[in-house]
């Protein structure tokens, strides 16, 4: 996909969410059409030939002009649309930080929504699905709809942040979507040390394992505690993903010492290092 397409993408994405777009997208945006459209220029009609003879080198010049002048402001255009398209993707970008800070309000309502109606729904999460729900129970049918009615709209204001932010280059990294909606604590010595990460991995390797169960994917993410719920910006994306590195390696680093303090020593350094 091109830059151009991901920023057109973003505004549409902003726009269905009813975000604010700024001034300076949608002149960027009106610039940008204005150059395109005038290196596109459709040509002039051919005249119709002169009945005299006497008329025919003049109609026959003044197209040629018209023909000549079409061509040279085409060509001019044409060399201000990279130029156009550079504004137009960074003012869209400029917007994805407030746009992000724009839909955090909606997400954090949704997600209090799947937090509510986890609370009536069943405690095993294998339960937690249309095939194995006890549908006579009005209290886990209700509980479940509400629930289900919030995931469909937190996967649709997901799926409008995945649009938006492609124009910033998107998050990459693996467990993206985890890290879009969710983050690590950050890693201390005395956490790595107590070997906190056997608590944290967990949480991640269960997020995965129900990547096609999204109502029981998320009523597992509300009611854990170890990752907090947060919509994340793309930088912040690869800033959670670099935490899971920060946790094995500052692991790998305590186990590799010969000794309990040297472990610890081998934390602090590591994690000084990488801060």
């Amino acid at each position: 996909m091109s830059r151009v397409s991901a920023a057109l993408i973003a505004v549409q994405a902003a726009e269905r969410r009813k975000l604010p777009v700024p001034d300076a997208v949608r002149e960027t945006a009106a610039v940008r059409e204005a150059v395109f459209e005038t290196a596109r220029l459709a040509r002039p009609e051919r005249p119709p030939l002169p009945e005299t003879a006497a008329e025919v080198v003049q109609v026959i010049s003044e197209y040629a002009d018209a023909l000549k002048t079409l061509d040279l402001t085409r060509s001019a255009a044409s060399r201000f649309e990279e130029e156009a398209d550079d504004l137009f993707v960074q003012a869209v970008r400029a917007a994805v930080p407030d746009w992000i800070a724009g839909m955090r309000k909606e997400f954090g309502t949704l997600v209090g929504v799947v937090q509510k109606a986890a609370a009536k729904l069943p405690d095993s999460l294998d339960l937690i699905d249309p095939s194995r729900m006890n549908w006579n129970d009005p209290g886990h049918t209700a509980a479940y709809t509400r629930a289900e009615g919030a995931v469909v709209q937190l996967e649709q204001l997901i799926a409008d942040r995945a649009d938006i932010v492609r124009v910033a280059g998107g998050d990459g990294g693996k467990d993206n979507a985890l890290f879009a909606v969710a983050s690590l604590p950050e890693p201390t010595t005395e956490r790595v040390v107590a070997h906190d990460w056997k608590t944290l991995h967990p949480v991640i390797s269960q997020w995965r394992e129900l990547r096609h169960q999204p109502v029981a994917r998320w009523v597992y993410l509300v009611r854990q505690d170890q990752l907090t719920l947060s919509l994340a910006t793309p930088g912040e994306v690869r800033e959670r993903a670099i935490q899971v590195e920060r946790w094995r390696d500052a692991g790998f680093a305590m186990r590799s010492a010969h000794t309990v303090s040297g472990g610890r020593a081998a934390v602090q350094q590591y994690l000084a290092e990488t801060a």
